[in-house]
């Protein structure tokens, strides 16, 4: 019996009855907390037994587990009136099942819509979770045209799915309500035989549907369920129609195979070829090839049937990416608990030297290592303080180059060589000189080659690549970014010296790799995948391809592409990412470092320290005011951003989470000080991060205060918002109703991380000078430096802000040395009493009356009070492997 409009389900008010199934039903209802449009679905009293219950939990775990745009959200989960019951986000457009009945769509519509959906899923499996019910009616459709995945009540972890022999509780075509494990016209052979399952499976099922929408009909047809199960059996499926391209043909029949062994293996496969196909556009379009009947042909029909359908595999082979290299071939040539990062192979390809240390793609605290392949031990080059990043061979081995970071300071990179023999102490190359590489000229010597690297021209942040001998001689501009925040970090140069392969970023993301002239005459063009964030880029020995580290949405691996112009293909593939490619002299194979992060947010408070969160990449926490709820980032994959990710809020008391405003990917967040208020920095389709606010509690929708591209925003003085300008790099106000936009802070590359509870100043970082915090008053006025270094200066990961305010305006904490203090201040002062010049050192603040430690762990994010604190754990492992090229 259906719920009337007005009744509730625990807190939620039912608005509307959407459908019915045999499992229940789903209401249109409203949450009361936020005051927002959600989705109830029901179970049915007739199927309120433990199975149907375990399905129900099942759906809740499963799909809550997962973070990504193309699955359906779960919001919450509950019991009531002995009928449980789960709450998702509304999707208010349809389903596919209703987007099939209309008119027949291009292909290309096609793919665009389902290729999130097959990512989505991709993820789920890679998480070993089997979704086992693929069907149109379980892919939702917004009203902007986004698929979703939805109805994971079926779903199984991995693991236990491949040892399950699926139990049928009610026979082939019977109509009796019943736990009826998958949907029969969307079955794979093995799931309609009741065998075990594995991702294989699902990705039958997701090719079902794919020609379904391709076609305009199911592959597999019948008058009855026991002949669509003998057909999804025995019968192949005809060819699509002519103007689907052959290429995507093939890859609907390749994830139609009867045998799991010759179907795809995976679905991060196929979605990596449908991506390829949607690049390709429609230029492979040929011929339609029909499949030979099982009966008797004619052999005119045979010969014609035979000769197509070599064509079209002949046009398939040709355009598809090659193969990703088996992983059982992967040779492992470092076995660290913590991060290889940043291989070199010496020209003879003998020694291996790398980073051993902190995982970042950037620089960090760690050590130059040399390994003697294949087997030798890996032996410390260096063992001192600097950051480091980059490694690179001199053309006769004799020195390894790196560049080096003053973790004092952080005002200069330098480049230091040291002999891969050790024995003797790094020696500096050149000042103001990062990510050197040598060109290989015929006739030099090791000495007078010529050199490659990128420095700071002192126009903003701006990094330019030069050309020069070791000297410094004979400088010449090869590549100069745009002012004031193009940053040019790597190049390395073709082996024939013509060419240069550059990875660069501005103030918000790394940007495509470039292909650039030796000459410097043009600024070239970008290469790789796009959109992609490239970070690292090589020449394989012959000059032949171009091979790249990129970030895609399929996460960070390695691609290449033949030079100059060919098309981007993935070389490597999976959950680990991999970064750093290292060629062997020879071609065959290539060194690079594989490995995975997973970031964990803590709390330490009167009870202890305890774990709050263990699924996703957690980032940027921050407690209530009230120091009862926890809010927090789910990192996702972002093209156009360092980091961005969902906002969630956790009830520390219970445990309970939830996602806050779904629709958005947030790059910065921050809670007002009586809590009810979120204002936020969201990237859109556009690439434009604008600020927008909204109530924590949903009561009415979110709202643009700016235009402007912002990198962070805080609330200021009562009414007012204070933001960081992306695009100019000073500090603006603006009021809350979107009114009065005025500068605070006088231009230049500004880091904005707080303000006091009064809105009368702000923390900042000058990106001109590394080594300084300063405290701007917002009503204008001089500037104060607060230390010389009090901590790391953000970078491409958000680090805890070096100065932050309790809500009520108590203490003010001060990050200095990797130790956060809490200084106890007057009343009615926001500053504590600063020196001259700011703090010299962390005794110096420790001196000041009252003054606790609160921690000397990395990671802490101060809370209401000096008592309580939360601690993001970041937990990395990465080593070096060595991938044959085919």
């Amino acid at each position: 019996m259906s719920l009337a409009p007005g009744s509730r389900v625990g807190p939620y008010e039912v608005i509307a009855l959407l459908g019915a199934g045999g499992m229940g039903e789903v209401y249109r209802a409203r949450d009361p907390k936020l005051n927002r449009p959600v989705a109830v679905k029901v179970l049915s009293n007739e199927l309120a037994d433990l199975a149907a219950r375990r399905r129900f939990q099942r759906e809740a775990q499963a799909a809550s587990s997962l973070n990504h745009p193309h699955i359906l959200t779960v919001l919450d989960a509950g019991e009531w009136e002995s009928r449980q019951y789960l709450v998702t986000e509304l999707v208010d457009g349809g389903t596919l099942k209703d987007w099939l009945e209309g008119p027949r769509r291009e292909w290309r519509h096609v793919v665009e819509l389902l290729i999130g959906v097959a990512d989505g899923l991709a993820l789920a499996h890679e998480a070993g979770i089997l979704h086992r019910d693929i069907k149109p009616a379980n892919i939702l459709i917004t009203s902007s045209g986004y698929a979703k995945l939805a109805d994971f009540g079926l779903a199984k972890v991995q693991e236990d799915a491949a040892t399950e022999a699926i139990t049928r509780t009610q026979s082939i075509g019977a109509t009796s309500p019943g736990i009826i494990i998958g949907t029969l016209a969307y079955m794979s052979p093995e799931q309609a035989a009741g065998k075990p399952l594995d991702a294989r499976s699902d990705i039958f099922s997701f090719g079902l549907v794919l020609y379904e929408a391709l076609a305009g009909q199911r592959p597999f047809a019948g008058a009855s369920d026991l002949q669509v199960l003998q057909s999804i059996v025995g019968r192949e499926p005809a060819p699509l129609q002519n103007d689907v391209p052959p290429a995507l043909n093939a890859l609907v029949r390749k994830a139609l195979e009867k045998d799991p062994a010759q179907r795809l293996q995976s679905m991060r496969e196929l979605v990596v070829e449908l991506r390829q196909i949607a690049r390709q556009g429609d230029t492979t379009r040929g011929p339609a090839v029909r499949s030979p009947s099982r009966r008797a042909a004619a052999p005119v029909a045979i010969a014609i049937v035979v000769v197509g359908a070599i064509a079209a595999l002949r046009v398939w082979f040709a355009q598809r990416p090659p193969a990703p290299p088996d992983r059982s071939q992967y040779v492992q040539l470092t076995n660290f608990a913590d991060s290889a990062t940043q291989p070199a192979l010496s020209p003879d390809g003998r020694m291996l030297a790398f980073i051993r240390g902190s995982s970042t793609t950037l620089s960090a605290p760690g050590q130059i290592y040399v390994k003697l392949l294949p087997d030798g031990e890996s032996v410390p080059l260096t063992n001192d303080s600097l950051d480091k990043m980059g490694t690179a061979f001199s053309p006769d081995g004799a020195r390894i180059a790196y560049t080096g970071v003053d973790s004092t300071s952080f005002s200069t990179m330098d480049t230091w060589v040291v002999s891969p023999l050790g024995g003797q102490q790094p020696q500096r190359l050149l000042t103001n000189a990062e990510g050197l590489s040598w060109i290989r000229t015929p006739g030099a010597t090791a000495s007078s080659s010529p050199v490659l690297f990128s420095f700071l021209t002192g126009k903003g942040a701006q990094m330019t690549i030069v050309s020069a001998k070791e000297s410094r001689a004979d400088l010449r501009n090869v590549y100069e970014p745009k002012p004031p925040d193009g940053m040019a970090h790597r190049s390395v140069a073709s082996p024939n010296g013509d060419w240069v392969l550059v990875a660069e970023m501005d103030v918000r993301s790394w940007l495509p790799c470039r292909l650039i002239p030796m000459d410097g005459k043009s600024v070239g063009n970008p290469v790789g995948p796009m959109p992609a964030q490239c970070t690292e880029a090589a020449w394989s020995p012959d000059g032949n391809w171009m091979y790249f580290t990129a970030k895609t949405n399929d996460g960070i691996h390695i691609w290449r592409q033949r030079f100059p112009d060919g098309k981007p293909e993935q070389v490597t593939s999976g959950v680990a990412t991999e970064e750093g490619i290292a060629f062997a002299p020879d071609g065959r194979s290539f060194i690079t470092s594989i490995g995975t992060s997973q970031s964990t947010v803590w709390v330490r408070d009167d009870r202890g320290e305890r774990q709050l969160t263990s699924e996703g990449y957690s980032f940027l926490p921050s407690l209530s005011p009230d120091g009862k709820k926890l809010y927090y980032l789910v990192k996702s994959f972002g093209l156009r951003s360092w980091n961005q990710g969902g906002l969630w809020v956790l009830d520390m008391a219970t445990g309970q989470r939830q996602r806050l405003l779904p629709e958005f990917q947030m790059l910065h967040y921050a809670i007002s000080r009586d809590g009810e208020r979120v204002v936020f920095v969201a990237i859109d389709e556009r690439g434009r991060s604008p600020v927008w606010i909204a109530p924590v509690n949903g009561q009415t929708p979110p709202r643009q205060l700016t235009t402007m591209d912002a990198g962070s925003a805080v609330f200021g003085a009562p009414g007012e918002v204070l933001f960081g300008d992306l695009g100019y790099g000073h500090v603006n106000r603006v009021k809350e109703d979107g009114t009065g936009l005025r500068q605070t802070t006088a231009d230049g590359q500004q880091i904005l991380f707080a303000a006091s509870p009064d809105g009368k100043w702000v923390s900042v970082q000058d990106t001109k000078d590394f080594s300084a915090v300063m405290l701007y008053p917002t009503d204008g006025g001089a500037p104060l430096r607060l230390c010389g270094l009090c901590s790391r200066p953000q970078g491409t990961e958000w680090l805890p802000p070096p100065v932050s305010w309790s809500p009520d305006g108590r203490y003010v904490y001060l990050r200095v040395s990797g130790s956060t203090l809490a200084v106890p201040l007057r009343r009615g002062n926001m500053l504590p009493s600063v020196p001259n010049g700011g703090f010299p050192s962390k005794d110096a603040v420790a001196a000041l009356p009252g003054t606790r430690l609160i921690s000397e762990a990395a990671g802490v994010y101060p809370g209401p009070n000096p008592a309580v604190h939360v601690l993001l754990k970041v937990s990395t492992q990465r080593n070096l492997y060595r991938v044959p090229v085919r």
